[in-house]
């Protein structure tokens, strides 16, 4: 796992795919999405920007084919 410097809040991830944060939590609820879950009491997530590339790949090709 990379340093915690470059992983990204949920906030960034939804920036830099152009969708909304809701849309980026229902991903990491539904396991689509791989996020490490900060043992705090607000329980945010943050998520290496290689599984964003992973995730964006696979919802690109998914809208592709349907």
């Amino acid at each position: 796992m990379p340093s915690i410097e470059h992983l990204l809040t949920v906030a960034q991830v939804a920036a830099r795919l152009g969708i909304t944060r809701r849309a980026v939590q229902q991903a990491i609820a539904r396991n689509a999405l791989a996020a490490q879950k900060l043992p705090t009491k607000t329980g945010a997530y943050l998520i290496e920007p290689a599984e964003v590339d992973r995730y964006d790949q696979a919802r690109r090709h998914e809208t592709a084919v349907s």
